[in-house]
């Protein structure tokens, strides 16, 4: 701990060239480390980094997609691909061969049997054929009417099962290469398969997700409805439960109206199985032809939200545990491991995880190829089958000597100055850990970036040598000795971005005489918020203001001679900004102070102050809060023209001919309206002689009205401008 808090202070010591406020680029957390690229280092769930098994590439077999491998007790490797429909035999020496090539354009799936035969399924038109392992000779063992073949596995007995699709179908045959129909579906396909050591079978499908478990007396079952739309893989426990990987959740509210696809008995020979339209098509994933979506009631609920995958352990009964899902990557296949198992996934790189039923995981390895679409224990570590490209790759069970990690780019948003690089890491005797940094600018990185700096070493932070840029990378080393590994907790990279300048995006110009009070006073007097306590008419007493990072208005008053403006900014640093006001006359060349160092993003201006006329205001945001004074910024905005006129209209009027004649004249904005009332009574409004009110000049004439009982009576004219003034008059009639 004492080392951590060494290491976070001296992320903080400064350069003279650094501003105030230097960011922090964190690497930490299992999310960051699983963004960038890792070379036979470990990410688990705690989001520790570590050395993991190393990684070597087995064999290429030249084909787009490996979909399935096996491996036998002598470290004897085989994979069928796609789209050439060949397996491979790779010996234990890495040499490799093409061991059958057939007519069929996939293999989907293999097994060893127990009469040392390697059998192979195929698709489309699908086929098994039983191949010698030395020779490569093929026979067809098995040639059921359906068109793919998604699986294979032997049970105790020697006797296969064999899944289909498109019509879903699970058979089982004997060594004789006689089969009969233990479980249909109105599924479309049965995609995965697995046997346990009781010799019960276990079967998932597309496209409702479906998991079912056949004993080995035929009798069917459904064992849960995964909430997805297909399962892909499925590895029985040794203590009777199944692990499930499942993908494309579905939307299981409109499901629930829908039957559950059942489990049929198998048919008797002169009773085929229910057909299903042999167009129908195969699973999401394979051959992108669309699927018939088929209902069912949901056991297993996967988490809300669009998830792309998940895995999950399922108990002899059925019950279900979400262990593991993803909105990102999708699981392809699955591997039993000791205490939990083994996943491969498909994303922009496919990558391998180690779950446990406790819900933790550690990523194991991550590959250039898309999708990892089979995997095959060896030796305490794995062979996995890769696709996009196809490829066949191993993972050892001991630590390498030495893994990288690379972080993914981090874009700064403007030049910046890098600053102290500190880690925080466990170090067993021997074990050393090393950070390097590279810059440039641009999103990749490419010709144009820096080198990677010399190595540093020491975890309580070095200055990084890189120079200056938008975009940086880190990588860091870790070295172990003797099986031990350096564990990497996080990394923080101090930088100082160019000071950009602030940015007054809007200005909002309110109503004349529209003011805002205050949400909260400390007494029950009226605030005006923005308003200088020394300037102007005041509503409130003096006295500090708090301050207010956004305009929180309520309660709107009219108070004659305010004029309001309110205004948005930021600052690409994201620093602390502070506000200058001028004005400015329509025609004046120069703008005249009005406020200063304000922390407010609102201002209201007592405008008695100044002549009447058109003003403009000018907002200045500046960072000086967060900058030394030579590296301040700052922004502006004009704001559109506004009238000021505080001077009310001049109101004239005469009794002529039992007519009143009136004119109301304002020298600076028009005449808004005229309206007289007569002895106190209601106001009566008027048109102007010319019919519009559109001058600083209008005239009225109307009949002089008569008032009860006897005169004089009193007649009294008031006029009011565009900006609220009132100008008043009154006129004796007999």
């Amino acid at each position: 701990m004492n080392a951590l808090r060494v290491a976070l202070a001296a992320v903080f010591v400064a350069a003279p060239v650094f501003a105030v406020q230097p960011q922090l680029h964190r690497i930490e957390g299992a999310s960051e480390f699983l963004e960038g690229e890792l070379e036979n280092l470990a990410v688990d769930s705690l989001g520790r980094l570590r050395l993991a098994g190393r990684t070597a590439l087995v064999h290429d077999p030249g084909a787009p997609y490996a979909w399935t491998v096996v491996r036998d007790g002598k470290g004897h490797v085989y994979v069928g691909t796609g789209n050439d429909g060949k397996v491979f035999a790779i010996g234990p020496d890495g040499a490799a061969k093409e061991l059958f090539d057939a007519p069929e354009l996939e293999v989907h799936a293999l097994a060893l049997g127990p009469d040392g035969k390697l059998y192979a399924a195929t698709s489309p038109d699908g086929k098994v054929y039983a191949i010698d392992r030395k020779d490569g000779r093929a026979e067809t063992f098995y040639d059921p009417a359906d068109k793919y073949i998604w699986g294979l596995a032997f049970d105790g007995q020697g006797q296969l099962y064999v899944a289909t699709g498109a019509e879903a179908k699970l058979h089982r045959v004997n060594a004789k290469g006689e089969g009969v129909i233990v479980l249909t579906s109105a599924e479309t396909h049965f995609t995965a398969l697995a046997v346990d050591a009781r010799g019960h079978a276990f079967v998932g499908s597309a496209p409702g997700g479906i998991v079912y478990e056949v004993d080995p007396k035929g009798v069917g079952r459904v064992l849960a409805d995964t909430g997805y739309k297909e399962v892909k893989a499925l590895v029985p426990t040794a203590k009777g439960g199944t692990w499930v990987a499942a993908v494309d959740g579905r939307d299981l509210a409109a499901d629930r109206s829908r039957p559950m696809p059942a489990a049929t008995p198998a048919p008797t020979p002169s009773a085929p199985a229910p057909a299903v339209d042999a167009t129908t098509a195969q699973p999401p994933g394979f051959e992108g032809v669309a699927v018939v979506v088929s209902a069912a009631t949901p056991v297993a609920t996967p988490p809300r939200g669009p998830q792309k995958g998940a895995v999950l352990l399922l108990g002899p009964e059925g019950d279900s545990e979400t262990v593991w899902t993803s909105s990102d990557e999708t699981p392809l296949s699955l591997a039993a491991a000791a205490d939990g198992v083994h996943v491969g996934t498909g994303a922009a790189r496919g990558k391998l995880y180690h779950l446990r039923a406790d819900r933790s995981w550690t990523l194991l390895a991550s590959f250039a190829a898309q999708q990892v679409t089979g995997l095959a224990a060896a030796d305490g570590g794995l062979v996995a089958a890769l696709s996009n490209p196809g490829q066949v790759q191993r993972l050892d069970a001991a630590p390498a000597a030495e893994g990288t990690f690379t972080s993914k780019v981090k874009d700064t948003e403007t030049l910046s100055t890098w600053g102290q690089l500190a880690w925080s890491a466990t170090l067993p005797r021997g074990a050393r850990v090393e950070m390097q940094t590279r810059s440039g600018n641009t999103a990749i990185p490419d010709t144009t970036w820096s080198a990677w700096s010399p190595a540093l070493t020491t975890a309580a932070g070095s200055a990084a040598s890189s120079p200056r840029g938008r975009f940086v990378q880190v990588r860091a080393t870790l070295r172990g000795e003797g099986g031990a590994s350096p564990v990497l907790d996080g990394i923080r990279l101090a930088y100082l971005q160019r000071n950009l300048r602030p940015n007054v995006a809007a200005i909002v110009v309110h109503p004349p005489g529209d003011a805002f009070g205050r949400p909260l006073t400390v007494s029950a007097d009226t605030e005006i918020l923005g308003l200088d306590p020394g300037a102007g008419p005041q509503l409130a007493r003096p006295g500090t203001r708090p301050r207010f990072s956004n305009v929180a208005m309520s309660r709107r008053l009219y108070v004659r001679g305010l004029q309001t403006f309110t205004w948005r900014a930021d600052d690409p640093n994201g620093d602390e900004l502070r506000f200058d006001l001028h004005y400015r006359r329509v025609g004046d060349a120069h703008f005249r102070p009005l406020a200063r160092d304000l922390d407010d993003v609102v201002f209201t201006w007592d405008t008695s102050t100044v002549p009447n006329g058109r003003y403009f205001v000018r907002v200045t945001a500046n960072d000086s809060p967060s900058n030394p004074a030579d590296l301040v910024q700052s922004g502006d905005r004009e704001s559109v023209a506004f009238d000021v006129d505080n001077t009310p209209p001049v109101v004239e009027a005469k009794l002529e001919g039992g007519f009143v004649k009136a004119k109301a004249s304002d020298a600076d904005t028009a005449i808004r309206s005229l309206e007289w009332a007569l002895d106190g009574s209601h106001w009566r409004a008027l048109h102007p002689e010319d019919g519009l009110s559109d001058s600083g000049v209008e005239g009225y004439s109307f009949p002089a009205p008569g008032g009860e009982g006897p005169g004089p009576h009193v007649l009294v004219l008031r006029a009011t401008d565009r900006l609220g003034n009132v100008g008043t008059t009154r006129l004796e009639l007999p």
